[in-house]
Formats: structure tokens, C-alpha cells, sequence
């Protein structure tokens, strides 16, 4: 019997992004797909729900699939070791002739990892064979990559960048082809954005968007604990539950989290509300010095002065767009567009805000973000 837990990854409705995914995967191929979304609003647990509870035993399809949040990927070596799974620290010489590697993602034999080491073949001329040849045998491969914006500034060769092949490659296996389904998820907006700008991918994607749940749905989840999260040991009352969505909004891993730390305090069957107000004050605070910290405070910077046009903005409206900021534009602020875009897309790297690359508009990452915001500018006055 396998182990049993509390407080599992809950994963709650998307039911029209499972079939829309299960839809896309069955057409023949013909588009690269961009999967984004703000931080934790449950990309990568979706993905990981279709590869492995849909995609992987239907003998139809070949998964590979690579998270590179949690690989290192410093130069082109690495990212051969992880798209071949060869072992660099081996003595090849011991290794025979005819053996083939059990790669994560492309299978190998010795042969060709050597002409690959050695850079006399093309890794993407090895990955098109495979593709050819598990076509011929009537399987669908289908290639997803997490947060891909990890292989910038990667190069092959002096002259060749890795993204930018890597990208030709998917137009080709994709558009061209039609040897695979591709799908790229990321939390970065901009580097969605950039890509589509600078390649030819402006006629050969879709895009899907991961937003956070709605109301209904936090609703449920925190209505059916024991069934969608395995907690029994508390139930929640509806202030709590109230508490719970107004200031974490539809984070999934955000609430999850939560409901793990109120986890430690509960008391026959409920968490006692001191408790779960000093827990969630905690949050907050810890959302508030990220600003903080971020702003250097102790004098005006420009960081403190748009982090105040923000919190005006979305005092009116959830979404802001680059143009609301002209104002800023001035000698004692930002010198020019350039700067100014440069600090926002800082701010999207370091998940203070999101940005969506099919509408060109901001978001705080989350309603606690939005809430230490709120904090943070009140504190400054």
C-alpha cells in the first residue's frame, strides 16, 4: 500500500484547458504552443496531470518532457546532458560500441553522442530522425518544455544561438513537418513575447493562457479539503474561507501552502482563529518586504516611485499597460522609454508583476502581492 499524505496538490476544475490540450494533441501538428500564465496560478501541475495521468500509458503518444526550473543549463554541454541524458563524467572507452543510452528526452547510442560531442552532427538533425522514426511506427511525439527562457544566452557556436535553433527546429518538426506536437510553458511573459517578436513564429503558434482560479472554484476546494486535498484534520469556517480567497485570490500553491502552515495549529478539528490570523498576518508582512527590500527604503528610488504608480493604477482597474507610465518619463525618473520598460520587465522577472504577452498588460502576481503592495505604499506615507 502507498504512502499516505496530507495536504496533496490539489488539482481543481480546468476543464476546458484539459480539453482543449487533449483536442490539440489529436489534431495533426501543425502550431508550436506557448503555455503562460502568472507564478503559481498551476501551469506545471496541469501539465503534469495530462502527461501523466492521460498522455503517458496511451501507447498513441510519446511524451518527453523537460522542467528546466530545476536543471542548471550553463552552455551547451548541459543542455546536451539533459536533452540525451549521456553522463559526461564517464570514460566512454569502457562504454560498448552498440549500447544505446535511456535519454529523458532523445535516445542516443554511443556512436552519435560522440558525433554530437565533438560537434560533428547536429543535435537537431538526431532529434529529427527519432521523430521520423516513431512516426513510422504511428506515434504521436509530443515535446514539453518548462521554462525554456533557461537556454538564453546559450550558444552552440560562436555564431549560433541555441534558443533561436532550438525554435527553428519546433517550426519545422511543427508547421513544416508535422513530425510533433510542441509545447513551451513559462511564467515569463516577456520572454514569450521577445521570442515571438524576433523569430518566425508570428503565423506558426497558439497560445494558451493558465490564469488563476475563479472564486467558485477556491470555494470548492476549501468546501471539500479531505477530497481534494487529503486534510482531515481541520475544517474551515466561512470567515476563514472568506479570509482565504480575499487575500490569496485563486493562487493555487499560495493557498496551498497556507493550508499546510494552519495545518501544524489545528484543534480538534479546527484551526483556532488566533492562530489563523497570525499565520496569514505573517504572509502578508513577508509579501510587504519583498517591497521593501526590492525598493531600498531609506530615500526615493525609482523603484519606490513605480511601485506608487502602480498601486494608483490598480486601485482603478487589476491590469495596467507601459503606456500609463509616460509621467515617468522625465529627468529626475526614467530617461526614456527603454529605461522605464527595463525596470518593468525586472520587476516581471523578479514576480512582483506578470505580464501577459497577447494583451501587453501587467498584473501584481496575486492578491497578496497586491495587498503587500497596499502595505508597503501606506507604510511609506
Amino acid at each position: 500500500m502507498g504512502n499516505t499524505y496530507t495536504n496533496e496538490p490539489a488539482f481543481i476544475n480546468r476543464k476546458k484547458e484539459v480539453q482543449f490540450l487533449n483536442n490539440w494533441v489529436k489534431e495533426r501538428s501543425k502550431n508550436l504552443l506557448f503555455v503562460y500564465g502568472p507564478k503559481s496560478s498551476g501551469k506545471t501541475t496541469l501539465l503534469y496531470r495530462l502527461i501523466n495521468n492521460e498522455w503517458k500509458d496511451n501507447r498513441k503518444f510519446d511524451v518527453k518532457h523537460i522542467n528546466l526550473r530545476t536543471i542548471l543549463i550553463s552552455n551547451y554541454n548541459s543542455f546536451i546532458q539533459t536533452f540525451f541524458n549521456i553522463d559526461y563524467s564517464k570514460d566512454k572507452s569502457d562504454v560498448k560500441e552498440k549500447r544505446e543510452y535511456n535519454a529523458k528526452v532523445f535516445k542516443l547510442t554511443v556512436e552519435t553522442f560522440k558525433g554530437i560531442d565533438e560537434k560533428l552532427l547536429d543535435p537537431f538533425e538526431v532529434m529529427e530522425q527519432e521523430l521520423k522514426l516513431l512516426n513510422k511506427k504511428g506515434i504521436k511525439p509530443i515535446i514539453v518544455i518548462d521554462e525554456l527562457q533557461a537556454l538564453e544566452n546559450i550558444y552552440m557556436t560562436d555564431q549560433r544561438e541555441l534558443l533561436k535553433e532550438l525554435f527553428n527546429f519546433f517550426v519545422s518538426i511543427t508547421k513544416e513537418t508535422h513530425l510533433a506536437h510542441v509545447i513551451v510553458a513559462s511564467s515569463d511573459g516577456y520572454f514569450i513575447e521577445r521570442i515571438y517578436n524576433e523569430s518566425k513564429l508570428k503565423k506558426t503558434s497558439e497560445f494558451l493562457e493558465i490564469d488563476y482560479l475563479d472564486e467558485n472554484d477556491v470555494k470548492y476546494w476549501l468546501d471539500n479539503l479531505e477530497k481534494e486535498s487529503a486534510i482531515t484534520e481541520y475544517t474551515l469556517t466561512n470567515d476563514q474561507k472568506r479570509m482565504i480567497w480575499e487575500n490569496f485570490g485563486g493562487s493555487v500553491s499560495e493557498i496551498s501552502r497556507f493550508l499546510g502552515d494552519i495545518l501544524m495549529r489545528a484543534e480538534k478539528g479546527k484551526v483556532p482563529e488566533d492562530d489563523f490570523n497570525e499565520i496569514l498576518n505573517r504572509k502578508l508582512i513577508a509579501a510587504r518586504s519583498q517591497f521593501v527590500d526590492y525598493a531600498d527604503i531609506g530615500f526615493e528610488s525609482k523603484e519606490e516611485i513605480l511601485f506608487e504608480e502602480i498601486y494608483e493604477k490598480i486601485k482603478e482597474k487589476d491590469y495596467f499597460t507601459s503606456s500609463e507610465f509616460s509621467g515617468l518619463i522625465k529627468d529626475d525618473c526614467f530617461k526614456d522609454k527603454n529605461e522605464l520598460k527595463s525596470a518593468l520587465i525586472e520587476l516581471v522577472r523578479q514576480n512582483f508583476i506578470s505580464y501577459n504577452p497577447v494583451t501587453a498588460e501587467y498584473k501584481l502576481q496575486g492578491k497578496s502581492m497586491e495587498i503587500g503592495l497596499k502595505m508597503y505604499v501606506e507604510m511609506q506615507s
